[in-house]
């Protein structure tokens, strides 16, 4: 019902635009969307936008263009870019026919672009780390003396720039060049290797997500606007666009993926299960482990590591990505390896279609002879897909690294949450949390050896 009645709103445009071009005139942006039945948008590859995990294209901006394309009956193309400017040149010279991102309103940008009127409201915020013994800084006079890394000639940087000269200058701006991102800041706040950063709450709430040691409740700006884009005097695109997104506040769309992708959901699952049972019993699937083991040569108890890292052997646990079971399966993966969505929750064909896909990955990566260092690598893929793993390889290769050496590889996994690297030619499947990634690999290999020690077969 839903897409028969956006097509009441796109038909009475259409014939406007047709009966214009029955007299010669040029097609509009709209009318060659719907006749070339692809929607062209471009982002940028970040944690809010557009991602890739485990083979799954995902990020908020990416489903609301996707949601956009299915209500016009037509299909996607996404197209990721380095940076707001290359957005803008690319929608300039017809590359694309929309930028499915916040950017910021301004009046250079008002003569460039055509802004779509349903606008985004946010504000730039301290990022900070948390300290048990020192109160965090909740005034900008505060600021005096303290160094805050931001990239140069960003936003941030600008208006970084206003606040020291409202309060009469003091602030030590440390600029990075932008082969960063407020992101990387981010992470490097959360870690101590730098005292502060400063990056839109939207960004910092997604971040915090991750980052539970970061506080961002002190703001640095009034509420700045900004909107997606479409090209100069694409008005019927621009109203299409608009109206959509009026239509679709009314049926929760916004609620649901801003509670995915901007709220403190649980993207990790409580400690305080026990990794194992006793001596002789790690959890109540060791037959299961046992018995599918073998299709992927793995020892079993490598299988249970995995499960208690994903689900602590929780068999209706589902992420917020929407993997679910004991092996945390997505949905198409357990299609693909004959799991319905109806028997995906049921722990044995959990366990079977995951390492059927384990198996896969393996024989995948078959030409890394040392079996300990391909385990990593199939864990690794496990975690963020297989694409993410060949973009660090490749990487590796590029730096003269070993990209059949995990210790070597990983550095590049990492790496991928940096622009300078998620927009390198070699690269295809754009950013990454790599850190997650790496620990997942760490903690699981890690728990395996315990394990070993501990359980009595």
């Amino acid at each position: 019902m839903k897409r028969m009645k956006w097509m009441w709103f796109v038909i009475p445009l259409l014939f406007a635009c047709v009966s214009k071009n029955d007299r010669g005139e040029r097609y509009s942006d709209l009318e060659k969307i719907i006749m070339s039945d692809t929607l062209r948008v471009v982002t940028l590859s970040r944690s809010t936008s557009y991602f890739d995990y485990k083979g799954v294209e995902m990020g908020y901006e990416f489903e609301l263009a996707q949601q956009l394309a299915h209500s016009l009956s037509v299909n996607l193309k996404v197209i990721t870019a380095r940076d707001e400017n290359q957005m803008v040149d690319m929608l300039e010279k017809e590359q694309v026919d929309l930028i499915a991102y916040p950017v910021t309103i301004s009046p250079e940008m008002k003569e460039r672009i055509e802004f779509v009127p349903h606008e985004y409201r946010t504000k730039q915020v301290l990022v900070q780390r948390k300290e048990k013994k020192k109160a965090v800084i909740q005034d900008a006079l505060d600021l005096i003396g303290k160094e805050i890394y931001v990239v140069e000639n960003s936003k941030y940087h600008k208006h970084l720039l206003q606040v020291d000269d409202e309060i009469g200058g003091g602030i030590l701006i440390q600029t990075v060049s932008n082969e960063e991102d407020e992101e990387s800041l981010i992470e490097k706040v959360s870690k101590g290797e730098i005292a502060f950063t400063v990056s839109d709450d939207n960004i910092a709430a997604v971040n915090k997500t991750y980052y539970s040691n970061i506080d961002v409740r002190m703001g640095m700006s009034h509420p700045q606007r900004s909107a997606w884009a479409v090209r100069k005097g694409a008005s019927d695109l621009r109203d299409t666009i608009n109206s959509w997104f009026t239509e679709i506040q009314g049926d929760f769309t916004y609620q649901y993926l801003h509670n995915k992708y901007f709220e403190k959901n649980k993207k990790r699952y409580a400690q305080d299960v026990p990794k194992y049972i006793n001596s002789k019993k790690i959890s109540a699937y060791d037959p299961l482990f046992k018995k599918y083991a073998n299709t992927v040569r793995w020892d079993w108890k490598m299988l249970a590591s995995i499960a208690y890292q994903e689900s602590r052997f929780n068999p209706d646990a589902k992420s917020w990505a929407g993997a679910m079971g004991i092996m945390q399966l997505m949905p198409n993966t357990a299609k693909r390896f004959g799991v319905d969505s109806a028997s995906i929750s049921n722990p044995e064909q959990n366990i079977k279609a995951a390492v059927k896909y384990l198996s896969n990955v393996d024989a995948a990566f078959k030409y890394i002879e040392n079996e300990e260092e391909r385990t990593k690598f199939v864990l690794a893929s496990y975690n963020a897909g297989v694409g993410h793993v060949r973009d660090a390889m490749a990487l590796a290769e590029k730096h003269g690294k070993s990209p059949e050496k995990w210790s070597d590889v990983r550095v590049f996994m990492l790496m991928k949450a940096k622009p300078e690297f998620f927009n390198d030619p070699v690269v295809r499947h754009g950013y990454l949390r790599g850190e997650e990634t790496d620990n997942f690999v760490a903690e699981i290999i890690l728990r395996y050896k315990e394990y070993n020690d501990v359980i009595i077969d």
